[in-house]
């Protein structure tokens, strides 16, 4: 699997977390009977819309981290990073 493949899945499940999460918490409140639109009811959403945006920062770290990962095990002229490792550098003529 590449980085694109990894990153349109990212793109395509990830990205999306949020903003779909928002969409049902507002569409829940709206359908919600005045009976069931307690304060209880309000901390519950509020506490799911905290854990999703949770999730999905880390889920920002684990896609960036997994990407850098990914490219440092290509050949040293293919890399397209600026975080190279240090026989990169020293392979590229950046460190003498």
């Amino acid at each position: 699997m590449d980085a694109l493949t990894v990153f349109l899945l990212y793109l395509a499940s990830g990205a999306a977390t949020f903003p779909l999460t928002i969409l049902l918490v507002r569409g829940v409140v709206s359908v919600a009977a005045p009976a069931r639109a307690t304060p209880a009811f309000h901390q519950r959403l509020d506490s799911a819309m905290g854990w999703s945006i949770t999730v999905w920062i880390l889920g920002v770290f684990v896609f960036y981290a997994t990407a850098i990962l990914m490219e440092r095990q290509k050949p040293c002229d293919e890399q397209r990073t600026n975080q190279l490792t240090y026989e990169c550098k020293k392979f590229l003529g950046a460190i003498k």
